[in-house]
């Protein structure tokens, strides 16, 4: 048999399809389909790769903010990272309870405005042990707006936090923190559209008896400028070392010991001179008493010095600093 249809047997069979003549199997759906819409509107589309550099910021963040809040509390905190989400403006707004601390404040020159949120029983308990309390008691949250102290020392809280972001961006490029304004309710905190993305990071403060988190947020708009530096890593030609280590770095080695001596002059000798050397014998060296000594510190001549008596005590008296350059000692 042909497998070529002729043209007649193409037009039965496609009469025989129509009129339903002929029976056709059934369309199989599979029952599980993992497709799912994706709206090309959405602004989450923007929104890709990771930032390994804000994840570096974060952490000297951390670290900083625990030693300034444990400075003003004058008790041990713990600090840590808790998440880092992507989401919209809109749907980070139903989280937030009534009242809230939102503190407005820019990244300058990063556009827009940011924002920074401090847990409302978290307030609670800092006010608390500001006030030298132990942190343990419970406050009934809902229902009341903030005094004006407890808004005045949260904002003290909140400037510090601002100090210690700017030096933790410092990794990342300058930035200056400017502090704008505080508001209760969500609704009047309106730094970006309700539809636009923001980066929002929560971090956990722990003491004693008790926790909270303060949460940054920053609108992914003012990010993408600088998304290259963000999702670079760790680059040591971008981000430099970090600062506080750099400062304890610095504050060990200034306790280290190092070798100091002074050169009273130098002569060269024969060695039929050297053996006949005996007590009393007078060396002539090339310094006038009127010269001032050389003082090497480990080996490099870094000061010059007169000699004298202090105390009962040989001493020297150093009458000149030498930072130009470095002359090693010549044995």
């Amino acid at each position: 048999m042909s497998q070529i249809l002729s043209q007649d047997e193409v037009d039965a069979l496609l009469k025989g399809l129509s009129d339903g003549d002929i029976e056709t199997e059934e369309e199989i759906v599979p029952e599980h389909q993992d497709i799912q819409e994706y709206d090309l509107s959405s602004p989450r589309r923007i929104v890709r790769g990771k930032m390994p550099s804000l994840d570096i910021t974060n952490e000297s963040f951390t670290r900083m903010f625990r030693k300034t809040l444990s400075s003003m509390l004058r008790r041990v905190v713990g600090i840590n990272t808790l998440s880092i989400n992507f989401i919209k403006y809109e749907e980070f707004l139903r989280t937030l309870p009534l009242p809230s601390s939102l503190h407005i404040f820019k990244m300058v020159p990063l556009k827009g405005e940011m924002l920074l949120i401090v847990e409302p029983k978290l307030i609670f308990t800092l006010v608390d042990c500001l006030f030298g309390g132990t942190g343990k008691e419970e406050f009934k949250v809902e229902g009341r707006d903030f005094t004006a102290i407890e808004n005045n020392l949260i904002k003290k809280v909140v400037l510090s936090a601002l100090s210690d972001l700017e030096n933790a961006w410092k990794t990342i490029m300058k930035i200056n923190a400017v502090y704008m304004r505080s508001e209760m309710n969500p609704q009047f905190a309106q730094i970006v559209a309700p539809s636009d993305v923001i980066v929002v990071v929560r971090f956990e403060i722990e003491m004693d008896y008790s926790s909270g988190l303060v949460t940054i947020c920053i609108p992914y708009s003012s990010l993408e400028p600088i998304r290259d530096k963000l999702q670079g890593g760790y680059h040591a030609d971008k981000l430099e070392a970090d600062q506080e280590w750099i400062g304890r770095f610095r504050e060990e080695l200034k306790k280290s010991s190092v070798g100091l001596f002074v050169e009273l002059g130098q002569t060269e000798l024969t060695g039929r001179e050297i053996i006949n050397l005996k007590k009393g014998d007078v060396v002539l060296l090339d310094q006038y008493i009127s010269d001032d000594l050389q003082m090497y510190v480990e080996r490099n001549l870094k000061f010059k010095c007169r000699p004298g008596i202090y105390r009962g005590n040989t001493a020297i008296q150093v009458s000149d600093i030498i930072m130009s350059e470095e002359v090693e000692y010549d044995e």
